[in-house]
């Protein structure tokens, strides 16, 4: 007959390896909560992230604007001082060319007109160059 304590231990073994399988089959179940919960942590930071990012996105916008502002009020600033001092520059050009003209129109008035004349004939030919020459003429019946 057997022994009751050896039965009473062999069957505790076998518990014991039971409970072992039993644990081996719950730690893949285990390890999937784990990281269940691990990812509903990081949609839980992906969403907050997300909710911050148009204010994000909103301040990085003026931040730029901000700067592209200041670069644009610097360049200006050159631009007008330069067509300042071009403007000064075509405006003396222009009163000494209307000086010359003004002589030459005393002097020779004749020259002058007939530059006048020749200079409106060229012009007038060239603008009317881009128009059609065709004539339309409609039956009068």
């Amino acid at each position: 007959m057997a022994d009751p304590t050896t039965s009473a231990f062999a069957n505790g073994s076998a518990n014991d390896a039971g409970i072992a399988d039993e644990t081996a089959a719950l730690d893949p179940l285990a390890r999937g909560a784990a990281n269940t919960a691990k990812a509903k942590g990081q949609m839980n930071d992906a969403a907050d992230a997300a909710a911050k990012a148009p204010a994000a996105l909103n301040d990085a916008a003026h931040s730029l604007l901000s700067a592209a502002r200041t670069l644009l009020e610097g360049k200006t600033e050159v631009v007008v001082a330069k067509g300042q001092e071009v403007y000064g520059k075509v405006k003396e050009r222009a009163v000494e060319r209307f000086g010359d003209t003004d002589v030459l129109v005393r002097e020779k008035p004749y020259v002058a007109l007939g530059i006048a004349a020749v200079a409106g004939f060229v012009l007038g030919h060239m603008i009317s160059s881009g128009r059609s020459q065709v004539v339309y003429l409609r039956d009068a019946r």
